[in-house]
Order: C-alpha cells, then structure tokens, then sequence
C-alpha cells in the first residue's frame, strides 16, 4: 500500500484529532496555568480512544485487553513519577493547576498518535485474526499512554487534597 493510499484512506477525524493534540502539546510546552477540569481532557480522549479501539477492533479478545489494563497500571506509575518531578504548583481557591513548560506531553502524545497510526495501517493490511501480536501491542501502547495521562491528572487531583497541619508545620 502506497503512502498516498495509506493518507488518502485516513479518515478526517484522525487528522483533526492530530492538530488538537499538536496544539495542546505545544501549549504544554509553554506552561501555564489551567484549571483541573481543563487537564481532564487529554486522559479523557485517549482513555476513551484506547476502550473505543477494544471495543470496535474485531481481532481484539482478551489478550488484548489484558495487555491494555497492564499497560495502564505501569502507565498510571509512569505518569505519577511525571508528575511528582513537573514541578507543578496549584491554587485551591481557583482549582487551577500551574505547570512549567515541558516537551513530555507533546512527545507522548506524538508517540501515542505514531504507533497508533502505524497500528491501524498495519492492521488495515494485514487483516490480523483475533488477538495478533499488532492487536494486542496496540492495547499495550494505548493503556500506556492512557494511564499516563491518568497518572498525572490523579496526581493533580491529589494535590489538591487539604493540608494538614502537620504538613504545614503546626502543631495540634
């Protein structure tokens, strides 16, 4: 299958899912602030891309979506420890989340859209039977990246549980 064929075949939706990813990537390199139910989005649409892809994909069994939990459970460690070393700081009082600028999100997400991509085609013209090693290596890339973003968004969340006093310093 030629390239022409491959972006010719590509539905439109992929392509507006890209330039969304691509612009808040970039975002997320310039830092900023954002409010907490604003960072849900990107976990949302790659946790709901990923259960979609499990539930639509013919040759998906159980392999697959084993491989697709295991994946997210290392990638919520992985996002976690991303998280804890962004530096991030938070207002509790406008629920906003402040992170420094970071190439990381623009380069998962990159990653993520890449071997996706290169799955779909893969499985497009092979015609994998149930549960191929493309299938599940699918699932494994989409939990990962899910539990990643998820990683981090749980981390934001937690930061936003109160202080107690011994945290602060004080004394009962």
């Amino acid at each position: 299958m030629s390239i022409e064929a491959i972006l010719h075949g590509t539905p439109v939706w992929v392509w507006i899912l890209l330039a969304y990813l691509l612009s808040r990537g970039f975002k997320a390199m310039k830092g900023g602030t954002a409010p907490l139910t604003k960072l849900a989005i990107v976990p949302v649409i790659f946790t709901g891309w990923g259960l979609l892809n499990l539930f639509k994909e013919p040759a998906a069994g159980w392999n697959t979506g084993l491989a697709w939990v295991l994946g997210a459970v290392f990638g919520i460690g992985i996002g976690v420890v991303l998280a804890r070393r962004s530096g991030m700081t938070v207002d509790r009082a406008l629920k906003t989340v402040t992170l420094p600028g970071s190439v990381v999100p623009l380069v998962l997400m990159l990653l993520t859209f890449v071997s996706k991509f290169w799955l779909g085609v893969e499985l497009a013209v092979m015609h994998a039977g149930p549960d191929s090693m493309y299938v599940v290596l699918g699932g494994l890339v989409s939990g990962l990246v899910a539990g990643i973003f998820a990683g981090r968004f749980l981390m934001y969340c937690l930061a936003f549980r109160p202080v107690s006093a011994a945290t602060m310093g004080e004394r009962a």
